[in-house]
């Protein structure tokens, strides 16, 4: 797994980034103070360096190194002009990610070294926003502790957006298990069911369990205590689903490079 660990971490980082001020749509700037923008938009322009200094280190050949750098420099400067201004505009908020998503396409054949196909592109899209809206969902969650009479509705409607992406995965999973098969390392072709029970395959149910079955679980804990209105006790269970999300992402990840499989 450590051989992939630079790999792992640029596509985790710059995926994040690529997807995180999206989210900021899911809080208008009507119901939350300018300090949670110019905290999200100050840590997202950090991820995407450290996330372009991995791809420097993982790719031996790299070909899109301007659209790179015009991504970090557009998030950059979009973070600057709204720094201190009340006024703000998700349109231009959501520009340098649109640019990050268009560099994450181009480079993702060549960070992965396997064939994607349209579907692959939009699970592995899925897994970044997996991320990205649990680390949302804490922020916001934690926010509730620092601005009185903060809409309940916003934390809701982070999580259901973090279900119903985390539904599609399962549901992903699910076909892939029955219809997919996989090369172990004998050559010998097993469907991905079969390899879950292998030596090298028994991590990509603890990819499951970790990244799917224990945050849908949570997610039910969460949505039953905000329905009492306890946003620091679901804050507390983002918390640990942020944990899970992570550990079950860093298998998932390394089964995409090690053989391909795209769950």
């Amino acid at each position: 797994m450590f051989s992939y660990l630079a790999e792992i971490v640029a596509l985790t980082f710059l995926g994040f980034g690529s997807i995180y001020p999206l989210l900021l749509w899911l809080t208008p700037k009507a119901l939350i103070d300018e300090g949670f923008y110019r905290f999200n938009q100050g840590m997202v322009s950090i991820v995407i360096a450290i996330g372009m200094i991995f791809i420097y280190i993982s790719l031996t050949q790299y070909n899109n190194t301007y659209i790179g750098v015009f991504w970090i420099f557009l998030q950059l400067v979009t973070t600057a002009i709204y720094w201190n201004k009340k006024n703000i505009n998700n349109i231009y908020i959501s520009i340098p990610p649109i640019i990050g998503i268009i560099y994450l396409l181009l480079i993702m054949n060549q960070i992965l070294h396997v064939d994607l196909d349209i579907l692959d592109y939009i699970i592995i899209f899925i897994s970044f926003s997996i991320i990205a809206i649990v680390f949302f969902s804490m922020i916001l969650g934690h926010w509730y502790l620092n601005v009185i009479q903060l809409p309940i509705h916003l934390l809701k409607n982070s999580i259901k957006l973090f279900s119903s992406l985390l539904m599609l995965r399962l549901f992903w999973n699910i076909y892939a298990l029955i219809n997919f098969e996989v090369v172990d390392d004998y050559g010998i072709v097993l469907s991905i069911i079969s390899f879950l029970w292998t030596f090298e395959g028994v991590m990509l149910l603890v990819a499951i369990f970790f990244g799917i079955i224990i945050p849908i679980l949570l997610n039910i804990l969460i949505w039953n205590t905000l329905q009492i209105h306890s946003t620091q006790s679901a804050t507390g269970l983002i918390y640990v689903s942020v944990v899970s999300i992570l550990f079950g992402d860093l298998f998932y990840k390394y089964y995409a490079f090690r053989y391909g499989i795209i769950l």
